[in-house]
């Protein structure tokens, strides 16, 4: 090869690789791959954005039964009574309904003479309280109890609601039992 001929081509050469690195170091394949990446991953954070911040939480509904002391604190639920002094408990009942639909609802109240003869299953209804809740609204109940015999008396709080398709009612599962010991006076 003649020097001309030699340095032409290496002119050609230069100017073949410049026009190369202005290209930029990628293929034009590889680029379409990078930028397919990119915009799926901003359509990726895009939905998830939207999930977390606009789609609404679904609640699980659901109906709260709850006790109180006589001052409708949580603190001083009665555990112990004096026959013939004290021997009358009294606490506030309460119901919450969050099942998105105004329901009836039924709260009965059972005591339990365990030491007595009869059967566990035959506590005796000493109260009865009916009230019609909308959805998010709440009721709270004053509830006397008097105990007569000496022991571990339970008393039950069971909550029932009003299942409209059966016409009767139903049990929502909810049941609070409150253990009291009596002792005589001394």
């Amino acid at each position: 090869m003649k020097r001309n001929q030699h340095k032409n081509f290496m002119e050609k050469k230069i100017k073949k690789t410049q026009k190369d690195t202005k290209s930029g170091k990628y293929s034009s394949e590889e680029k379409t791959i990078i930028l397919t990446i990119l915009a799926a991953l901003a359509i990726m954070t895009t939905v998830l954005v939207y999930m977390a911040f606009f789609t609404p939480v679904q609640k699980e509904p659901f109906t709260a039964l709850y006790l109180l002391d006589s001052e409708k604190q949580l603190e001083n639920l009665p555990e112990t009574v004096v026959l013939g002094e004290n021997s009358t408990v009294t606490v506030w009942v309460g119901v919450e309904n969050h099942n998105d639909t105004t329901i009836e609802y039924s709260v009965q109240v059972r005591l339990d003479e365990e030491n007595s003869a009869e059967e566990s299953d035959s506590a005796e209804l000493v109260g009865c309280f009916n009230k019609t809740l909308a959805n998010g609204e709440k009721e709270e109940f004053e509830v006397t109890i008097n105990i007569e015999e000496p022991g571990t008396n339970t008393v039950t709080f069971e909550l029932l609601f009003f299942n409209e398709a059966e016409n009767c009612w139903n049990q929502t599962g909810s049941q609070i039992d409150l253990t009291i010991e009596a002792a005589e006076a001394t």
